[in-house]
């Protein structure tokens, strides 16, 4: 199945969800929750967008951001691999850590900005998690209803100066609409079922005959093009182990049989651990079998814990491919 398009420019908004694989946990002590949240403020300096609202779940996250720069599927692609590579080796495990790609949400405008920070906010209480949405600290809430707050890079005054005429104003109101609603969530979100995008029928057709509609042409706003990798990754994971091994890069695509070229695993490795490429893709890349994806990167798995040489050589690799 072919991917979805990413609508993106500058400008956008986009509200940001994604789970971790087979819906297991993404978050497992305090020390991952608030890594994850120093790369959400690292991601808004590094990449210069504006961070609205955002609930960090056992399992799940979401995010209400807006991007200056076309460049969502790179945000997001750096914050989910910086933390997967975190997560990873702080809990001596391999493999994807989130399930498939992120799901991103294009947003009209402020209208709907109050809604889905509401929507954000009051996900514990929807499961089950705690009664009173004040009592659940990984989230953005407690930026919006106290005067001190605790992320200054996180623009809650964005979505608050709708509320009132004043701060003070604004997140009292803010307090007793969200106790307003706790528990009647599915009345007041109704009309936030919804696809891949979040509008007025206005905006709703003119994103579709932008981005979506026109397939055949290519529109240097959209940079996603039924690329193998967004953001050029699978090139810079080639580059950096051609440099690091000092080989040809024709030797990474040579297909010799029963024969294991630990250049070629240890890109298939870095891919399949780092990146959202499924098994298949890889494989197309280095011109085998899914099947033949996984023993590499498991023959790689295995010596990395007897090898530290070969650890150091991969985290040198990653770090510098990904910049984490």
């Amino acid at each position: 199945m072919a991917r979805p398009w990413r609508i993106q420019y500058a400008g956008a908004i986009y509200h940001v969800m994604s789970r971790g694989v087979g819906r297991g946990k993404i978050f497992l002590g305090d020390e991952d929750y608030i890594r994850f949240i120093a790369y959400l403020e690292k991601a808004v300096e590094k990449f210069n967008i504006e961070m609205y609202a955002f609930v960090l779940m056992t399992n799940h996250y979401h995010l209400l951001l807006r991007t200056t720069e076309p460049n969502i599927s790179k945000v997001m692609q750096w914050i989910q691999t910086a933390y997967s590579i975190y997560y990873n080796r702080k809990h001596n495990r391999s493999g994807h850590l989130f399930q498939g790609r992120f799901k991103g949400v294009l947003v009209e405008d402020e209208t709907y900005w109050m809604k889905l920070s509401l929507y954000i906010h009051l996900n514990p209480v929807r499961a089950g998690i705690v009664e009173d949405v004040s009592k659940f600290i990984w989230s953005s809430y407690h930026d919006y209803i106290n005067f001190a707050k605790k992320n200054n890079w996180l623009d809650s005054d964005a979505v608050l100066k709708e509320y009132g005429i004043n701060k003070k104003e604004s997140k009292k109101e803010y307090r007793k609409l969200i106790k307003g609603i706790s528990g009647k969530e599915k009345e007041f979100l109704e009309d936030l079922k919804y696809g891949i995008i979040l509008g007025s029928d206005e905006f709703l057709a003119w994103a579709q005959k932008k981005f979506i509609n026109p397939i055949g042409k290519r529109d240097p706003e959209l940079p996603q093009k039924r690329q193998i990798s967004d953001d050029g990754i699978l090139n810079k994971v080639i580059e950096e182990i051609v440099d690091r091994y000092k080989i040809e890069k024709e030797m990474l695509f040579e297909r010799k049989r029963r024969i294991p070229v630990e250049a070629r695993d240890v890109g298939m490795y870095i891919l399949k651990n780092n990146t959202g490429l499924k098994n298949k893709e890889i494989g197309s890349v280095f011109g085998v079998s899914e099947s033949a994806v996984n023993k590499a990167a498991l023959r790689i798995s295995v010596q990395i814990k007897r090898a530290k040489n070969l650890a150091k050589k991969i985290d040198t690799i990653v770090n510098s491919v990904f910049k984490v």
